[in-house]
């Protein structure tokens, strides 16, 4: 099975890793956040000490290119906070693809919606 899992925090990466068995890519919006990630092969930053399998594709194609990042996979989770989860389906509001969200916190109001 294919997964992109989308945010490469400490919850993300964790997935990720775990997954391991499965072709997983782990997806940051943050493009120096990805070569930190190859360089060490560990995110120093959100998990440290858990080594990234050397199998884990890293990427941190543009936001916009996300659905056709999705359309390689067989499944789609998003790992983000709670805050960035509208604009991460919104992304993804065509996706093909079986999308989950594990995120935690709250979103806050936006204007125009209750």
């Amino acid at each position: 099975m294919n997964i992109l899992v989308i945010g490469a925090g400490a919850w993300g990466t964790a997935l990720a890793v775990s997954a391991g068995h499965h072709a997983v890519t782990l997806w940051a919006r943050d493009r120096a956040q990805v070569l930190a990630l190859q360089a060490a092969r560990e995110n120093q930053r959100y998990l440290p000490g858990v080594r990234l399998p050397g199998s884990l594709g890293l990427s941190a194609v543009a936001e916009l290119a996300l659905p056709e990042l999705a359309g390689a996979a067989d499944l789609v989770v998003v790992a983000t906070p709670m805050s960035a989860l509208r604009g991460k389906l919104t992304v993804l509001r065509n996706a093909t693809v079986p999308v989950v969200w594990l995120c935690k916190g709250f979103e806050t109001a936006q204007a125009g919606q209750p």
